[in-house]
């Protein structure tokens, strides 16, 4: 009878005990695999940051190549110049502190003190083929708009106008 009362009252702790047990194994367990995820998130923002560097250089490569084959660049050279230059930046600024791009691009226009950032907004909206790619707020979007300005410097035909001698 005593037996039986110890092995009642035992029983429930052994049980806690190899629960606990379960419990601390499964715990180191799903802390190995956070570290690694977090190796992992560590390598793929290098990733990240590296992609949007390259990304940045290749347009730039294309805009300075656009600028050089016209004797007079569009006014908004500079524009796309800038917009491409950010792409690295608004890449950090996203991943660090959930930054939209315009906040990221806002920032970055602030700190280049080239241009501002309501002048880079009315060049956006002039174009309308810019203007929904800007609206999206997006890393997407806005390295499609940088392709598509990069694309329009490319295509920039300057008006020449033939004075007629009188």
């Amino acid at each position: 009878m005593w037996m039986l009362l110890l092995l009642l009252a035992v029983a429930p702790i052994v049980f806690l005990a190899l629960k606990l047990d379960q419990l601390g194994k499964m715990q180191n367990r799903l802390k190995v695999q956070l570290h690694f995820a977090e190796q992992q998130s560590v390598q793929l923002e290098h990733l990240a940051f590296w992609l949007a560097e390259e990304q940045s250089q290749q347009l730039l490569a294309k805009v300075h190549q656009a600028g050089r084959s016209h004797t007079k660049p569009p006014v908004w050279y500079l524009h796309t110049e800038l917009l491409c230059k950010a792409i690295p930046v608004l890449c950090k600024e996203q991943a660090n502190h959930s930054t939209l791009p315009r906040q990221a691009v806002a920032k970055f226009l602030k700190q280049q003190n080239q241009l501002s950032f309501n002048e880079m907004e009315n060049f956006i909206r002039h174009h309308p083929a810019l203007t929904e790619l800007w609206q999206s707020n997006t890393l997407t979007s806005y390295l499609k708009l940088c392709q598509r300005t990069v694309e329009m410097l490319q295509d920039y035909q300057p008006v020449h106008t033939d004075r007629m001698a009188g």
